[in-house]
């Protein structure tokens, strides 16, 4: 079974998760950007105008002028003129954050063009007072073997893509794992492990999200490259904002700074990754395809080849789980290996549930968290998480 034989999720359905982001979520964050910043009255009506489309109005294309329209048309061409409910749900949130961007200017020439719309709700994580704690923690790992502490900065990274629990590598060091070990739906920790600690040439990892998250994978990053596992490591970003939180370069900067600000332990990842950077062994790569409406079925040749050339390519977040195994109704007990088997190397999927799919999963687990009263949401409010390996 592929992604082409199970239907996509779809956002008419009210009540589903799909149904928020356009009622409730959207609409809180155009309010949020445009009283953040000083927009003129053209960039305010374009957002207005944005979330009536959304929400009443039928799908129109880019104007004739964008550079990447033929992008979008050959993925969209299909969904123009219809309700946004009604066509895939990756594709119209992906479509959506274009046409935010469009709206406030950043790719039209001008004092806004490049301004990230929000880089406000970036650095206030990265300035929050409990974050201080964390970094004060990083001593926590040491005297652990590179296999301990390769499972404990795996788990950090996989927690980090859920902001309410952040990266608590103090509490990793005692007790082996980040958020609570039931939460696991699907837990591959070990193969995981292996796989980057056995024979490990480049590892690409696909970064998710900004702040804390990417804060703790660039700790796992530091630990691969320190400790030998990895012979280099090569970390994407987007190319530009994408989603609210999507990690870009001015994200890492902001980030490495805010390690090397730290106490010793931060200001000494920060130190070795900047001199890893210096020497080749750490090199950070972006690509148009991580902005475009995609799946990675649909991957670039050349995004493969650099893909088919590491080791293994380990995917952050729920963002790129849809766009892995393709952000459709997938019965839950689906292989995660037969929805992966087209990627060309050995991938490690590190994320919290914060959308409706997934797969891999045993029939008696999913039972019983649809029975129980606590976890009535645990498909979307990132509570729960998995790690899944195809080797």
């Amino acid at each position: 079974m592929s992604a082409a034989d199970v239907a996509p999720i779809l956002s008419n359905s009210p009540g589903s998760l799909a149904w928020h982001v356009w009622h409730e979520r959207h609409p809180a964050l155009i309010d949020q950007v445009a009283a953040a910043h000083p927009y003129p009255p053209g960039q305010l009506a374009a957002l207005r105008a944005l979330l009536a489309e959304t929400l009443t109005g039928p799908v129109r294309p880019l104007p004739p002028d964008a550079a990447d329209r033929a992008t979008w048309d050959d993925r969209g061409a299909d969904h123009f003129g219809r309700s946004w409910l009604d066509v895939p749900f990756l594709w119209a949130e992906s479509y959506f954050y274009r046409r935010f961007l469009d709206a406030v200017g950043y790719f039209t020439p001008g004092p806004w063009s490049g301004l990230d719309p929000f880089a406000f709700l970036k650095a206030a994580e990265l300035d929050s007072a409990d974050l201080g704690q964390d970094l004060d923690a990083l001593d926590g790992t040491a005297g652990l073997t590179v296999e301990e502490k390769t499972r404990v900065l795996l788990h950090g990274a996989l927690w980090g893509n859920q902001a309410d629990l952040g990266f608590r590598i103090g509490v990793a060091a005692t007790s082996g794992t980040v958020g609570p070990s039931a939460h696991l739906v699907a837990d591959d920790t070990t193969a995981a492990v292996s796989a980057l600690t056995t024979g490990t040439g480049t590892v690409c990892l696909i970064a998710d999200n900004a702040g804390r998250e990417l804060l703790a994978d660039l700790v796992l990053v530091d630990h691969l490259l320190a400790a030998g596992p990895a012979e280099r490591v090569t970390l994407h970003l987007k190319p530009h904002p994408y989603y609210v939180s999507d990690a870009t370069t001015a994200d890492l900067v902001a980030c490495l700074r805010r390690l090397a600000a730290g106490p010793p332990a931060a200001a000494g990842i920060a130190a070795r990754l900047r001199a890893a950077a210096a020497d080749g062994r750490l090199d950070v790569a972006t690509h148009w395809f991580y902005c475009a409406p995609y799946p990675y079925h649909r991957m670039p040749d050349d995004l493969a080849d650099t893909y088919a050339a590491a080791s293994v390519v380990v995917l952050k977040g729920d963002l790129n789980y849809r766009r892995l195994v393709g952000d459709c109704r997938w019965p839950e007990s689906t292989p995660f290996t037969d929805t992966v088997d087209y990627f060309p190397a050995p991938v490690v999927a590190l994320r919290t549930l914060k959308s409706d799919v997934v797969v891999g999963l045993d029939p008696a687990d999913v039972a019983a968290l649809d029975g129980d009263p606590d976890a009535a949401r645990w498909r979307v409010d990132g509570r729960y998480a998995l790690v899944q390996v195809r080797s």
